[in-house]
């Protein structure tokens, strides 16, 4: 697998070379040009001096022109106005062998140019080189002609490229370690990102990125960070619930046991023969009716308390009438209070229109399940029920003059199955789950649920509902 060090180096090596290459061709085209420029004004400046040098008529014409070349290291040639070669630099002997020079292309731009010059590049099989022809149309009715070789523009141009190449091969490698150097710097953070990452893959949750820039990858790393930690929180809960799904199925089975192993019993002493004694098997079938029904409020507790913590049935909202829901539950248990000896009592400052917006079903369960424990735990006194309202919220409190209940059994009371006083507790019937409830339905309540206790003189507890939250009613059931 290519890194990405390699490939940052890799690419920067190629748009390189693709820029030196471009470089290189422009920059030689550019120069030959220039050059070209140069020798072509040179030779126009040689022309007209040679024009000047050369007298009309003259009958030295040949030795002036060798004389005039020797100068300007060129070749010169001129050519009268019909085209015939009088005088030629390098072959004084030959010029009467000479073709006509009339429709020789650097004669015809001049002819045609105004200002009288004209040239051409051609392969020259006289001296067989490529040779750069100038050719100046005279007053005189004349052509004064040089011709340069190239060979000393393609040695400059050469020199210069060379010393080009050489240059861009030492900043092509300054740029490679360069390169390399800032794919490196630029990777390190992606390389301790990667490292973490991989830390994290294999169960080390508490791998922290160590985070200094202040870029993208800095941003990437803290964000890594923040998955890393919430990962973390996440499978901590995850694991927190395995231990109390665990807890629970254990915390059941042992809750569940107890009055199945009653009912067993009980049905088996029947079947042995206490049956055919009415008295006896009277008393025992109340007994499997009990701890039946206390089956039957322990399966509902639970079912109850799964709903409460999946959340699956939302809230069924309601503006709730709440003194009239606080007065229904109450007279379920009137009775029940009754029989003990024990006040049930209602105190509120509501207004008579005050309306709540919750679950009145939910508001109901966690009211009874208050109710029942205070009415359970208390042997003489009462049990008051208080309703009013507070700044932002509404407080409701059911209060007992019970036996109360220990400073360091309070932190654990509305734990799943956990009782103050176990054997006492399942000989009541209750489900160790109530307090559990209540604590959920005002979790979902966006409100809280406090207890204030003293031992030997009873619990208060204090049911806080916030008037101004976002509620999520269950789907279909509309809040009105």
């Amino acid at each position: 697998m290519k890194t990405i060090n390699f490939q940052i180096t890799l690419s920067l090596f190629g748009l390189f070379l693709a820029g030196f290459l471009a470089v290189l061709i422009v920059m030689d085209r550019l120069l030959t040009i220039s050059l070209r420029d140069d020798l072509m004004s040179q030779m126009r400046f040689q022309c007209l001096l040679a024009d000047e040098l050369i007298p009309p008529g003259t009958d030295s014409l040949q030795h002036l022109v060798e004389h005039i070349a020797r100068r300007v290291q060129g070749r010169v040639t001129v050519v009268d106005e019909t085209g015939r070669v009088l005088a030629d630099s390098h072959h004084r002997q030959r010029v009467r062998e000479y073709d006509n020079h009339l429709n020789r292309e650097e004669i015809q731009q001049a002819i045609r140019s105004v200002d009288g010059f004209g040239s051409s590049i051609r392969y020259s099989e006289t001296i067989n080189t490529d040779l750069l022809y100038l050719a100046y149309k005279s007053p005189n009715h004349r052509f004064i002609r040089i011709a340069r070789h190239q060979q000393f523009l393609e040695t400059i141009v050469g020199r210069v490229r060379m010393v080009f190449v050489v240059s861009a091969l030492a900043i092509l490698a300054l740029s490679i370690l360069a390169s390399h150097l800032i794919a490196r710097r630029i990777m390190r953070p992606l390389s301790a990102i990667l490292n973490s990452a991989q830390e994290i893959k294999n169960g080390h949750y508490d791998r922290e990125i160590v985070v200094r820039e202040n870029n993208e990858f800095g941003e990437l790393g803290r964000m890594l960070n923040a998955m890393s930690t919430r990962l973390k929180d996440d499978i901590g809960q995850l694991r927190k619930l395995q231990d109390i799904r665990r807890d629970f199925v254990a915390n059941a089975s042992h809750e569940l046991r107890t009055p199945v192993s009653s009912i067993r019993g009980y049905v088996e002493t029947l079947l042995d023969g206490a049956l055919h004694d009415e008295s006896v098997s009277r008393r025992f079938l109340e007994r499997a009716l009990s701890n039946v029904l206390r089956l039957e409020s322990i399966v509902q507790d639970m079912l109850d308390l799964s709903r409460l913590e999946s959340r699956d049935r939302g809230l069924s909202l309601r503006y709730v009438d709440v003194s009239a829901s606080i007065r229904n539950v109450m007279a379920e248990w009137d009775d029940s209070a009754s029989r003990k000896g024990l006040r049930l009592l209602y105190e509120t400052d509501l207004p008579s229109d005050f309306r709540l917006l919750a679950d009145p079903y939910q508001l109901e369960k966690a009211l009874v399940n208050l109710i029942d424990n205070a009415i359970k735990y208390t042997e003489t006194g009462h049990v008051r029920i208080q309703a009013h309202l507070a700044a932002d919220r509404l407080e409701i409190s059911v209060e007992d003059t019970g036996c109360g209940i220990l400073p360091q059994e309070i932190p654990r009371i509305f734990e799943r199955f956990y009782r103050v006083d176990k054997g006492r507790s399942r000989q009541m019937g209750g489900s160790g789950l109530g307090l559990s409830i209540v604590r959920h339905i005002m979790d979902i309540h966006r409100g809280s649920v406090r207890v204030e206790s003293e031992v030997g003189r009873g619990s208060r507890f204090l049911l806080l509902f916030p008037l101004h939250v976002e509620l999520t009613p269950s789907k279909g059931i509309p809040a009105v």
